[in-house]
């Protein structure tokens, strides 16, 4: 092989490389903030109203809360954000600072926000009064 075949293969490999790294390509996608989390559930579901949002520490998740009482749920997936609209109080329960949300979806999977001792409990709470709210109409 020709060593100037080889530097220009090698110069040509580098120079894609930092091209897709300066364009953000592989990047994994992370949820910023509750504002944030807001504005992506109002994309995925259209005439969405947030009344609150937890997004997990490490951006990874977040559970968004309507104010018609249907939810949001997002994650990261891949390179994306995808999302999954709940009509009604998804199941939940808090592992001492993770919350752990059941979508019953095996393609999407229980949803695990690392939100904190308390905050983990508020959600978890305020989830199962809805729950049971829900369940008494």
């Amino acid at each position: 092989m020709n060593w100037l075949t080889l530097i220009g293969s090698l110069a040509a490999v580098f120079a894609l490389a930092a091209a897709a790294w300066f364009l953000g390509m592989g990047k994994t996608p992370r949820i910023g903030d509750e504002a944030e989390a807001e504005q992506l559930a109002r994309d995925a579901h259209s005439g969405f109203v947030p009344a609150g949002a937890a997004v997990s520490r490490d951006g990874k998740a977040a559970l968004v809360a309507g104010a018609a009482g249907d939810f949001v749920l997002l994650r990261e997936h891949g390179a994306n954000i995808v999302a999954r609209v709940l009509r009604e109080a998804p199941r939940a329960a808090h592992e001492n600072a993770i919350l752990v949300i059941a979508t019953g979806e095996r393609l999407f999977g229980d949803l695990r926000l690392d939100l904190g001792e308390a905050a983990a409990a508020h959600w978890s709470e305020n989830l199962g009064k809805r729950q049971s709210e829900a369940a008494h109409e």
